[in-house]
């Protein structure tokens, strides 16, 4: 039984759980059917399901609730929700949508329909479950090497070796690192807590550009930086200021221009903190497209196109404004911060 997909089914008609019993054992599923939302909590505390069957319309609390609570707790935030409702109107479907739902099936339903999409959802989620276990187990095939790499290098530069070809290997290096830690972000946002803490953004900086010396040798690259703030404090978490200063770091570093500065400056702004992070490069084409997930400016730069929708996406979460301008000369990063 236990190799049965597991679905629980959730609605206040008992006829429709008798319905839906009848069509989910045809399709030879495992089905527990509950008549609310906090009964199915108890069953889901017990055992997690691969999907969930959920009506609108229940007393105490609806479908809508139901799936928002499901949705924000991270143990859960992965089932596919999949509702069931004789509300046939836009503004219900599209609400279900934006809580969560996975798909819309109205009543009176089609038994042949609702097999079809249970079918389809199921399918796909068992491919995510896939795909995550195969990017975890290759996670840590990817970061020993890469830590061996760089443990390698060190020991080389202890021992004098330290030339051009070196720089250019760590260089290397520290870009697949970056592309590691936003894929690794990208999959755990969701899953693991980012509890903020107060951190000093003049020393945060410096440890952090300390980090891609070797992409800007390379590039015969400076930093100017300027801070007009003493000891400029922001609440975040340091996991999340890391792929947020690294990633605008890289982007700056990949795009400059060859033996030109990347300047980075914090300045007071209205009782906030403002940080500027700028390089000389070419125009850009479409700034507004920058965070989009994917978008790459130019495809000849190494990168996967998800480190700026990363930025874009951890400043929404702490409230951060983030800009974009470019010339002809200077393209500029700039960011505001007011503590909540």
């Amino acid at each position: 039984m236990d190799n049965k997909p597991y679905i629980i089914a959730i609605d206040d008609t008992p006829y429709n759980l008798e319905i839906l019993t009848m069509i989910l054992v045809d399709i030879d599923v495992e089905v527990e059917c509950v008549e609310s939302g906090r009964k199915a909590f108890e069953l889901i505390k017990k055992r997690t399901p691969e999907l969930i069957l959920l009506d609108i319309l229940m007393p105490e609390m609806d479908g809508f609730e139901v799936c928002k609570i499901l949705k924000e707790d991270p143990s859960t935030s992965t089932i596919p929700i999949v509702f069931l409702s004789a509300l046939d109107d836009i503004d219900s479907k599209v609400r279900a949508f934006e809580v969560g739902g996975a798909d819309y099936i109205t009543k009176p339903f089609n038994t042949l329909e609702v097999a079809a999409r249970v079918k389809t959802h199921l399918r796909q989620h068992y491919m995510l479950e896939e795909m995550n276990v195969l990017l975890k187990e290759s996670f840590h095939e990817i970061y020993t090497p890469l830590g061996l790499i760089k443990s390698s290098l060190s020991l080389l530069e202890l021992e004098n070796v330290n030339n051009e070809h070196l720089q250019n290997i760590k260089s290397s290096v520290q870009s697949l690192h970056s592309v590691y830690e936003d894929m690794y972000y990208a999959i755990k946002k969701e899953v693991r807590a980012y509890p903020p803490e107060w951190i000093d953004l003049e020393v945060f900086l410096k440890n952090r550009t300390n980090i891609f010396i070797s992409q800007m040798s390379c590039k015969k690259l400076t930093f100017d930086t300027n801070i007009d703030i003493e000891s400029p404090m922001i609440k975040i978490n340091i996991i999340e200021l890391e792929r947020l200063i690294d990633n605008l770091l890289s982007n700056a570093i990949k795009y400059a221009n060859v033996n030109s500065i990347i300047t980075i400056d914090i300045a007071p702004s209205d009782e906030k903190i403002k940080l500027v992070i700028s390089n000389r490069s070419k125009k850009i084409k479409d700034a507004k497209k920058l965070f989009n997930e994917l978008y790459r400016e130019d495809h000849s730069v190494m990168g996967l196109g998800i480190g700026l929708s990363i930025v874009k996406k951890i400043c929404d979460k702490y409230n951060i404004s983030i800009d974009v301008s470019s010339n002809d000369e200077i393209t500029s990063f700039i960011l505001i911060y007011k503590e909540n």
